[in-house]
């Protein structure tokens, strides 16, 4: 599978430096909510409705409950999903320990295939805004960052 990754860039103040600057970004055209995901799954494996719902149910279930009680979770060729605490360090055993823990947080890191398929994606420039020329007249392509990737079986009907 091979993806077109579309970039933005904004012409804007950047603080740290008190000055103008061109900066780029992905596009995130949307986010795809549970009930449409499932619809997608549903659309992609021929599975009944309900039965996905209720699949789609347990597995995030026990996502939660994994990832709650002290374990990492791997999904596939995505990466793997695990929590992180932010500590603070101390010189006192007294106050180390839960009571150095300054947060929690869920974290994601990609596979190394993940990876590879976000580096051999294509990336096009999507409009220039903000800008003080004319470069936001028309779309540009981008260079394609490497030929090879994917298994050139997408239909289409899968929108990851």
């Amino acid at each position: 599978m091979k993806g077109i990754i579309n970039v933005k860039t904004n012409y804007q103040r950047v603080g740290y430096a008190d000055e103008m600057k061109y900066i780029t970004s992905t596009t995130r055209y949307s986010t795809i909510s549970q009930e449409q995901l499932i619809d997608f799954a549903r659309e992609n494996s021929g599975i009944a409705k309900a039965q996905m719902v209720a699949s789609f149910y347990a597995l995030t279930q026990q996502i939660k409950f994994f990832l709650l009680n002290g374990h990492s979770l791997a999904l596939g060729d995505l990466g793997y999903f695990y929590l992180s605490a932010k500590t603070k360090a101390t010189d006192n055993p007294k106050e180390a320990g839960v009571n150095a823990v300054e947060g929690l947080s869920l974290k994601f890191r990609q596979s190394s295939k993940m990876r590879e398929m976000i580096n051999t994606g294509t990336l096009l420039n999507d409009l220039v805004t903000g800008s003080t020329t004319d470069d936001n007249e028309e779309k540009d392509e981008g260079t394609d960052s490497g030929t090879s990737g994917g298994s050139g079986n997408d239909d289409g009907n899968n929108p990851l």
